[in-house]
């Protein structure tokens, strides 16, 4: 049964009201435990710097514990990477100070992997609040364009992209504020994929050819099949051959857990995947059709071999999880209708609520896996959601 948008709404309004209740009780020498479903649906107590940064041509974003507040507003200006569209920047809203000192201490880093042909400022409300519960978010910007030229392209150099912001993220300016040894990887779509392989999932191009064979959805074969062929992969990773079996590792050993958010699975397969064995947490929406859950999020959680790995299935929800509300991304409003509803709007789920309950979980997993926060691990117990209707949270296998 997918959630009604009432539903979804009252429950935001509920975590919400929650929250601001926390610590006051009557007896206010005495604070009140967090409570798990609203412990990290806020903005955590830091407040957030933005910079921009080049390294060797690649330019990286980051947000950040900052020593002081934004005053009110910013916009972030970036240039969209659609065909077709105008080269003039465009503006999403947000709240970080641009180019603020940061806060004293080290705080674990999160590499942040966009969508395919986004930005990373698509995503700057969960980059926010991860920033602002204490941990630094840096974000390459990805330089493909166009899925079928470019995705064979994308897979090989977006986890080298990654490892590239992370070897900037300990030597660059923010380098005496990181925690070199607690590194997770969160990313959304095509960013769900890098998550994966930078965690050791590996091409499995015989079991591809398997799951292609008798496909009959056109966007699949089109779009999941048919650009994914052994010679071009065999070109891009600059391989004499195509291997026999699991292919070569894209991954970066400093990564210590990942967060994939309707991620793409379907180059890794059941053996692929089971070669990932860091803690994950996997977020999707049941009816996503850019993503197929079949093909990312339920089959990432079926087959990874990570001991410690949560499922959050959002029931008859799309796509555009995690993705900043349109409210803040007010260039949308240009966008063609079909375009504009499909990344803006939902099927089955308030997005506000939807997104809340993405920055919560997102920023408990890695307050445990990284932190260690019971308070973290109490928020991913699948029974504190038990009656949110169309939220299904699951845990290990």
């Amino acid at each position: 049964m997918t959630p009604r948008r009432g539903t979804a709404a009252l429950y935001l309004s509920a975590l919400v009201a929650t929250a601001a209740l926390v610590g006051c009780g009557e007896d206010s020498d005495t604070p009140t435990p967090a409570d798990p479903a609203t412990a990290y649906v806020e903005r955590g107590p830091h407040a957030v710097g933005h910079r921009v940064d080049d390294a060797d041509g690649l330019t990286i974003k980051a947000w950040y514990p900052a020593a002081a507040e934004a005053d009110g507003d910013i916009e972030y200006a970036f240039v969209l990477k659609f065909p077709g569209f105008p080269a003039d920047p465009v503006a999403a809203h947000g709240r970080a100070l641009a180019d603020a000192d940061a806060a004293p201490g080290r705080h674990p880093i999160v590499a942040l992997s966009h969508g395919f042909g986004l930005n990373p400022e698509w995503y700057h409300q969960l980059a926010e609040h991860m920033a602002s519960h204490g941990f630094v978010v840096v974000a390459p910007e990805h330089t493909e364009h166009d899925w079928a030229p470019d995705v064979v392209r994308a897979s090989i150099a977006r986890p080298a992209d990654i490892s590239a912001a992370l070897d900037f993220a300990l030597s660059g300016p923010l380098s005496a504020h990181v925690d070199p040894e607690h590194i997770a990887a969160v990313g959304h779509s095509y960013g769900g994929y890098t998550a994966l392989a930078l965690a050791g999932a590996r091409f499995d191009m015989q079991g591809h050819a398997e799951s292609c064979a008798d496909v009959e959805d056109p966007f699949v074969q089109g779009y999941l099949c048919d650009p994914f062929t052994e010679d071009a992969l065999t070109a891009e990773m600059g391989l004499d051959a195509a291997p026999e079996g699991l292919w070569p590792t894209l991954a970066d050993d400093r990564i210590d857990a990942i967060v994939a958010l309707a991620g793409d699975a379907h180059l890794f397969g059941a053996r692929g995947l089971a070669e990932v064995t860091v803690p994950a947490l996997l977020i999707g929406g049941t009816a996503d059709t850019g993503s197929p859950w079949d093909w990312g999020t339920g089959l990432a959680f079926e087959h990874i071999g990570s001991a410690d790995r949560t499922l959050v299935a959002f029931e008859g929800s799309e796509h555009f999880v995690g993705v900043s509300s349109c409210d803040d991304l007010p260039f949308m409003q240009g966008f063609p209708e079909e375009m504009r509803a499909y990344i803006c709007d939902d099927p089955a789920w308030d997005k506000p609520a939807e997104l809340a309950l993405v920055d919560h979980l997102t920023t408990a997993f890695l307050a445990k896996t990284l932190r260690g926060e019971p308070e973290a691990a109490a928020a991913l117990d699948p029974a504190v959601y038990a009656e949110v209707e169309g939220l299904s949270v699951t845990a290990g296998r």
